[in-house]
């Protein structure tokens, strides 16, 4: 049966005049500052680099300080360091009162050393990467990057880089080991793992669960501190190698994790990153592909396509790619049973999971 629905008689609509209809329905104005607000978006950027590097959150971690107390900390000019709180006052990293700075909530719980929750490591790792995007003209008329690796400028960068990663991939981690079912999973492999840190929340969430994760040497040693740091050592194994280069992946695997990394490679390359997983899981194994991809129609989100730009600065063949295209490539290899998860917010990753036929 039709449910009945309580209609009200609308009102006769008022006439309006031919000029108020026109206003009614021409286009929303435009908001003069937008273009000013897109070209200047660095100078917001750069001011918590500084401040990153002046440690100025830290020393104001459990004190409230003045300019000239800062400026002797910082070995800052006077003048040249309150021009700088003023700024991270205005973007909500600071607050003032009486002539004393003291960190906001977001500055305490995010950019204080030692923290829980620091992102300093990947503040420092995209303050790294300023003069690169400066080049990107370069990039975009020469179709090619105008940087070596983070790997291939030294051990600071690389230690910058890695922890940044951490850093970022905490929450992240606690998501997927929360919206991710790996209760039946016995042995993760980590492609490319980076930190471990997604092995690290996968095992802490799955008591029967051991992760390696594999990686070129120099990364790994920082990758070791970090798994150390939560007492995993023994259930995080570390293998090195080069997933370009290596011919396998190795074998006994009933789980492969491929996380941001897609959008590093070309489709070709990408072809054989998939080849060489679906080699490496046993019959009805899992594989997890994580990434912050575009839409179906290539028109967006905004922080994937700036990603494929930062790809275009950094490496050869990499772009953002989008769900469709991923979904596609790994059918073409074999995986079955593709589909989308939807992670829990406030996740910006599109995560793909597929089956290898038992």
């Amino acid at each position: 049966m039709k449910k009945t629905e309580n209609v009200k008689k609308k009102a006769a609509p008022k006439k309006s005049s031919p000029k108020t209809a026109a206003a009614s329905s021409g286009p929303a104005a435009l908001d003069p500052m937008k273009v000013m607000q897109i070209a200047s978006s660095y100078w917001q950027s750069k001011v918590l680099h500084t401040a990153v590097r002046l440690d100025v959150f830290t020393l104001l971690a459990d004190k409230a300080l003045t300019v000239s107390q800062l400026a002797t900390r910082c070995k800052a000019d006077k003048r040249g360091l309150e021009i700088l709180l003023i700024a991270a006052v205005s973007l909500g990293l600071l607050n003032q009162t009486g002539g004393k700075y003291r960190n906001t909530r977001l500055s305490k719980t995010f950019l204080i050393k030692g923290g829980k929750k620091f992102q300093g490591g990947i503040v420092s790792m995209f303050d790294s990467w300023y003069d690169a995007w400066g080049d990107l003209y370069d990039a975009v008329v020469q179709g090619k990057p105008v940087v070596g690796k983070p790997h291939d400028q030294g051990p600071e960068a690389l230690r910058n880089y890695i922890y940044g990663m951490h850093y970022r991939a905490l929450a992240q981690g606690d998501i997927l080991a929360r919206d991710i079912d790996f209760s039946d999973r016995t042995h993760l492999l980590d492609v490319a793992g980076g930190p471990g840190t997604f092995d690290v929340k996968f095992c802490q969430a799955n008591k029967g669960l051991s992760a390696t994760v594999l990686d070129l040497p120099q990364t790994l040693e920082i990758t070791t501190e970090i798994v150390r740091s939560f007492g995993l050592e023994k259930r995080i194994n570390r293998r090195p190698g080069n997933y370009l280069t290596d011919k396998s992946f190795g074998k006994g695997y009933d789980a492969v994790l491929l996380s941001s990394m897609f959008n590093q490679e070309s489709p070709k390359v990408i072809g054989k990153i998939l080849k060489k997983s679906f080699n490496a899981l046993e019959p009805g194994g899992l594989i997890l592909v994580q990434d912050q991809m575009l839409n179906r129609t290539k028109t967006g989100p905004a922080l994937s396509a700036l990603i494929g730009v930062n790809q275009l600065i950094h490496t050869p063949g990499g772009a953002a790619y989008s769900e469709k295209e991923v979904s596609e490539w790994m059918r073409a290899t074999g995986f079955k049973k593709v589909k989308t998860v939807q992670l829990s917010e406030p996740s910006p990753f599109v995560v793909l999971l597929g089956q290898k036929p038992k």
